[in-house]
């Protein structure tokens, strides 16, 4: 998340050596010398999101803070190689140049001013961009009064603004920063497992259910058949064709019954063909005649005896 930039109180460094590790800053409140403060709660977060930044650099005087206006080299006095938690605050480890030991060595510099990234709103510390070798405690309210007095970049106001809004209607602290804000968009946005269910499962579920009702559709085509042909609308050569037709379309089969007559109910009412002068001479053979009506109409010459 974008802020403002200030100079803080100065720490006072040991004295006859350059430290290889610093206090940069307190946890809770911190305290400028011009009575404005500012909070770091979450010192974890705030060591994540310097350390984004690779080395932190360490200036003289807060020079890389102030107006460009000598356009000469800016050089380093050390570099924060990494940061650490502690009881009393944020400490960093320095590699200090050969120049910048010496010097605090003679004791030419005695403190060591954090710079700091913060929101403008809410005073929360974001991020430490560095820090600056000074004399005098004092010489930082110098520093930050020049950077307050700069023309502060409203394209990153409004930025800052517009993620604070976004935050707080996510049900987030205002200060939250862009990956935590993406965090809960995603989270928001990722199915529920109590409302929602493996789309495998619903097509095995739809898979079982149209199988079902397919069987149950061939089961009830046969046996609307079955009763047309014991009707005599249909004959069992036409049994294959008339259970296609019920399954696919049930009322264009209705409608072709309604508009038929039973043509072939003679045929399953038993036939006195044997009855007719053969009981001595026994069973007479189809003709070929009547095995070939018997063939078309999916009888056998028994059916007609």
């Amino acid at each position: 998340m974008t802020g403002r930039t200030a100079i803080c109180e100065a720490v006072e460094l040991p004295a006859r050596t350059a430290p290889d590790w610093v206090h940069l800053l307190p946890v809770g409140a911190v305290n400028g010398r011009d009575g404005r403060r500012w909070l770091l709660d979450d010192p974890a977060q705030l060591i994540a999101r310097s350390a984004k930044g690779g080395d932190l650099p360490i200036d003289y005087d807060h020079e890389s803070e102030k107006p460009k206006s000598h356009g000469g080299p800016l050089p380093a006095a050390g570099w924060i190689k990494s940061l650490q938690t502690r009881t009393d605050g944020i400490w960093g480890k320095v590699e200090w140049t050969g120049r910048a030991a010496e010097m605090i060595a003679n004791r030419e510099y005695r403190f060591l001013s954090p710079v700091l990234h913060y929101h403008p709103t809410t005073g929360q510390v974001l991020r430490l961009i560095g820090a600056g070798l000074v004399h005098r405690p004092n010489l930082a309210l110098t520093a930050l009064s020049e950077q307050e007095m700069t023309m502060p970049d409203p394209l990153e106001d409004a930025a800052t603004a517009d993620l604070s809004r976004i935050a707080t209607a996510l049900g987030l602290n205002e200060t939250a920063d862009a990956d935590t804000i993406l965090t809960a968009i995603n989270a928001q946005t990722a199915p529920d497992p109590a409302r929602y269910v493996p789309i495998e499962a619903v097509a095995d579920l739809l898979k079982q259910r149209n199988s079902a009702a397919s069987d149950n559709a061939a089961r009830a085509a046969d046996a609307k058949v079955q009763q047309a042909m014991n009707s005599g609308y249909l004959t069992p050569a036409m049994r294959d064709w008339a259970v296609a037709l019920c399954t696919q379309d049930e009322a264009r089969f209705d409608s072709f019954i309604a508009t038929s007559t039973p043509a072939y109910a003679h045929l399953r009412r038993p036939s006195r063909l044997h009855d007719v002068g053969h009981e001595a001479q026994g069973r007479r053979p189809a003709s070929a005649d009547e095995r070939a009506i018997c063939e078309q109409l999916g009888l056998t010459p028994t059916d007609l005896k």
